[in-house]
C-alpha cells in the first residue's frame, strides 16, 4: 500500500504538469495527441495503482446499503456482452437476500472479474457455462466448520451469498493457494496483469466480507461471496433514499480569491499545483511538511481561507498538523489529500466538519472545481 501511494503522488504530478501542457497546446496543435497519450497512459497507470490499493483495502470507497440482486440483474447485460457467444451466462436470484454495506461500483468490479476469470478458464475447451446464484445465509445454517469459523469473524451472523461457477478446467492443488496474491498469474504475459482476483479479494475484505473458492479438476471452480448484512440504522447512504440533497453542479467559473496554504512533501506536484490555483487568481503559500506549515500558521498575519495537506507525509502528517494548529486555523476549511482510502481516517472527517477530502490522482479542473467549492471567491 505504501508503494501504491508513492506511485499515486508521481502520477498526480505527471497529470498536473500533463493538463498544464494540454492547455498550452490545445486541438490542432503538432503535441496535442502526444500529451493525450500520456494522459491516457496516466489513466491506465492510475487504475492498475487503484487494484493494487483494493488488494490492500485501501482504496477509497462510497458503499452504500443495497440488494446486490439489484445490481446483478443491471449488469448481467454488460457481463454477456463481455464472454461472448462461446459461453453461456445462468443467473439464478436467491429470495429474501439481506440488504448489504459496499460500493455499488466494486461489486460490479468484483463480478467482471470472476466472470471474465471464469471465461478465460473455459477458453480450452471452446467456452462452457457461468452460473451466478445468490442466496441468503445464517451462521447457523452452515455446516462447513472452516466457513464456519471464517464467518464467525465477522460483523453479523445473515449473509448475502454469491457464487460464481464455471465449467473450465478446474485450479491445481498446488497454486489454489496463491491464486489471490498480486500479480500471480497463470496466463501468458500479454494476457493478463494478476490483478484481477486479488481486486476481488482485496474488494471484499474491504466490505468486511469472506472470498472462498473451491475447484475440482476437469469439473470447474466456484467462487463464493458472502456479505455481511447492513442493518437499517448503519449510517450509510442508501440507495433510493430520497431525502438526501441533491449533488451541487460544479461551478463554471473555476478563477477566484483567497488565501491558501498547500501543505505537500512531494515538491514536483506541490509546485504544479500550487501554480495552477495562484493562475486562477489565489494568494499561495507552500510548505514541504506538516513542521514547516505549523511554522507559518504561527508566523503570518493574514489568515488563511483553505488548508489543502496531504495525509501521509515523513514527521508530522495531516491529522496530526490539523490537531496541533486548530486554534490557529480560524474559520479556515481543510482538504485532505491522497491516494490512500478517505475510510482510513473516516474518524476524522467526521469529527472535523470543515475537513473534507479529494482522492489523488486529480486534474487541474478537478483541484479548481473542490477549492471553488470549499471557499467560493
Amino acid at each position: 500500500a505504501e508503494i501504491a501511494h508513492d506511485f499515486n503522488n508521481l502520477l498526480a504530478a505527471i497529470r498536473l504538469y500533463t493538463d498544464t501542457l494540454l492547455g498550452r497546446h490545445p486541438i490542432g496543435d503538432p503535441s496535442y495527441p502526444e500529451l493525450q497519450q500520456i494522459n491516457a497512459n496516466v489513466n491506465r497507470a492510475a487504475s492498475l495503482v487503484k487494484k493494487l490499493l483494493a488488494y490492500s483495502r485501501k482504496q477509497t470507497v462510497r458503499p452504500v446499503r443495497f440488494d446486490v440482486s439489484e445490481t446483478l440483474s443491471d449488469i448481467a447485460v454488460t457481463l454477456k456482452q463481455v464472454l461472448g457467444e462461446k459461453v453461456r451466462l445462468s443467473v439464478k436470484h436467491g429470495r429474501d437476500l439481506p440488504k448489504v454495506r459496499i460500493d455499488r461500483n466494486q461489486i460490479d468490479t468484483v463480478l467482471m472479474n470472476l466472470c471474465v476469470n471464469a471465461r478465460d478458464a473455459m477458453k480450452e475447451q471452446g467456452g462452457g457455462t457461468i452460473t451466478i446464484r445468490t442466496d441468503s445465509v445464517d451462521l447457523s445454517d452452515i455446516s462447513d466448520p472452516v466457513l464456519t469459523n471464517a464467518l464467525g469473524q465477522l460483523s453479523q451472523t445473515r449473509f448475502a451469498h454469491i457464487s460464481v461457477t464455471d465449467t473450465g478446467a478446474g485450479i491445481r492443488d498446488e497454486i489454489k493457494s496463491r491464486i489471490f496474491e498480486p500479480f500471480f498469474t497463470t496466463k501468458a504475459q500479454s494476457e493478463g496483469t494478476g490483478l484481477g482476483l486479488s481486486t476481488v479479494y482485496g474488494i471484499i475484505e474491504q466490505a468486511d466480507g469472506y472470498l472462498g473458492v473451491k475447484s475440482k479438476p476437469g469439473i470447474g471452480t466456484t467462487f463464493s461471496i458472502y456479505l455481511p448484512e447492513a442493518l437499517g440504522d448503519s449510517g450509510v447512504e442508501e440507495i433510493g433514499d430520497i431525502s438526501r440533497p441533491p449533488q451541487k453542479r460544479p461551478p463554471s467559473d473555476l478563477a477566484g480569491q483567497g488565501n491558501i496554504l498547500f501543505v505537500e512533501d512531494e515538491d514536483s506536484f506541490r509546485v504544479i499545483a500550487a501554480r495552477t490555483l495562484r493562475k486562477r487568481g489565489y494568494e499561495v503559500k507552500e510548505a514541504a511538511n506538516g513542521e514547516e506549515a505549523c511554522e507559518i500558521l504561527k508566523d503570518t498575519g493574514t489568515p488563511f481561507d483553505l488548508i489543502i495537506s496531504d495525509v501521509i507525509m515523513p514527521g508530522m502528517d495531516g491529522p496530526t498538523l490539523l490537531k496541533r494548529t486548530r486554534h490557529l486555523l480560524g474559520e479556515a476549511r481543510i482538504v485532505f489529500i491522497s491516494g490512500y482510502a478517505e475510510e482510513e481516517f473516516s474518524g476524522l472527517l467526521a469529527e472535523e466538519p470543515d475537513v473534507t477530502f479529494l482522492p489523488k490522482p486529480f486534474t487541474l479542473v478537478q483541484l479548481a472545481e473542490k477549492v471553488k467549492a470549499e471557499i467560493g471567491g
